[in-house]
């Protein structure tokens, strides 16, 4: 499927076009009750896999039409994009190296208000890598996608948040990338914060930002860009 669509003005009538098409190729795939299956295959060794489980990923019909219209997305959308991140940093021989973890394992879900569970989950994930990688850990407190960066080694959390807000914990150092200009858009913004990550080599993200200050917000080109990612590769396995 073409996708070129997606940098088209919304207005016209070739990004009208590529939605319904697009829309017609992912609800033919709709499985069960309105959810496309979409696979993260199982390893025993965590720094060559996702999240070192087997699991499977539903992406919802409700969670593509989102996605198309960039209103608010949610876990399913993050980590089909962390699956094509964690291909490109597969690929790559870089030390430390980057992982991830689960957003559904992290999530603040305030009807299931498990937080020994999220704790422990974490504490897992760490244990089981070395302490020379450095963890993305897209985060959702309720109703707003931040990115969490940890770095054992240095002892240091890191935060990058799309709203700029600044937390009250020292150990927490704030990273001031480019805002969402929006209401809407965080977790568009927290999939760019990753894959400027997984694409630098340097591994710079601690200081790469503060020359940026100047560059508050993202353009929509750049937002459009990991969109294209990943709808090019959720359909290849659809």
């Amino acid at each position: 499927m073409e996708k070129s669509w997606m940098l088209a003005d919304r207005r016209s009538k070739e990004y009208e076009e590529g939605v319904e098409e697009f829309l017609r190729i992912a609800l033919a795939n709709v499985i069960d009750h309105g959810r496309i299956c979409y696979p993260c295959q199982k390893s025993r060794d965590i720094d060559e896999d996702i999240f070192g489980v087997e699991k499977m990923i539903y992406v919802l019909k409700e969670d593509v039409i989102s996605f198309i219209q960039m209103n608010e997305i949610g876990q399913a959308v993050i980590t089909a994009y962390i699956r094509y991140l964690n291909n490109l940093v597969k690929d790559q021989e870089w030390e430390p190296k980057i992982s991830f973890m689960d957003p559904s394992r992290t999530f603040h879900d305030p009807n299931s208000p498990d937080e020994a569970g999220r704790v422990q989950y974490i504490v897992k994930a760490l244990n089981q890598t070395s302490i020379d990688n450095i963890f993305l850990i897209p985060y959702n407190p309720g109703g707003h996608w931040i990115l969490t960066i940890i770095d054992e080694e240095r002892d240091n959390v890191y935060i990058m948040d799309p709203l700029g807000a600044r937390y009250p914990h020292d150990i927490w150092k704030r990273i001031g990338a480019p805002k969402q200009a929006d209401g809407k858009t965080c977790g568009y913004c927290v999939m760019r914060y990753m894959k400027e990550i997984c694409e630098d080599s340097s591994l710079a993200f601690r200081t790469k930002y503060a020359s940026r200050r100047k560059k508050v917000f993202y353009t929509q080109m750049e937002l459009d860009k990991v969109r294209d990612e990943w709808a090019h590769h959720v359909l290849e396995w659809i």
